[in-house]
């Protein structure tokens, strides 16, 4: 009886370390993220900008960047291949806007949705595709 209990405690403790150890996926996204944060992002959002997005989902992650373009209020959504204005759709009249959608067409396909605010540039992607990916967004990012 004592030998079952002390082999019942061991497998209780075995258990428990394993489960605290992170897995190959969690460290891989911890890699991520902090390449990210060097590059300059934020990871993460809060309630209010999740719902500005259309196509949010626990599968996919925002990060956000500071906005240096001269681009303000401006929400772009993927269609299919291709980034399409979402609002305002008066930006279409706009002279500039043939230039904006031919830099925000340059963006990888990895990007979802892209909203510029004021101070900055909030992104919907996939983050598990990794860190390559990510630096393509910021050198088309940094060229809008």
């Amino acid at each position: 009886m004592e030998l079952l209990i002390s082999a019942f405690v061991i497998f209780f403790l075995i258990g428990a370390i394993s489960f605290l150890k992170p897995s190959k996926k969690m460290k891989a996204l911890s890699m991520i993220r902090m390449a990210a944060a060097k590059e300059g992002f934020r990871i993460g959002s809060t309630n209010d900008l999740r719902k500005k997005f259309k196509n949010w989902n626990p599968q996919v992650a925002i990060y956000q960047v500071k906005n240096s373009s001269e681009f303000k209020n401006l929400h772009y959504l993927r269609v299919g291949n291709k980034l399409e204005l979402y609002e305002p759709i008066s930006f279409k009249y706009e002279e500039n806007f043939e230039m904006i959608e031919e830099k925000i067409s340059k963006l990888p396909s990895s990007v979802l949705e892209i909203i510029f605010y004021q101070s900055n540039i909030a992104i919907v992607w996939n983050e598990m595709i990794g860190i390559e990916e990510l630096l393509k967004i910021k050198e088309a990012l940094s060229e809008i």
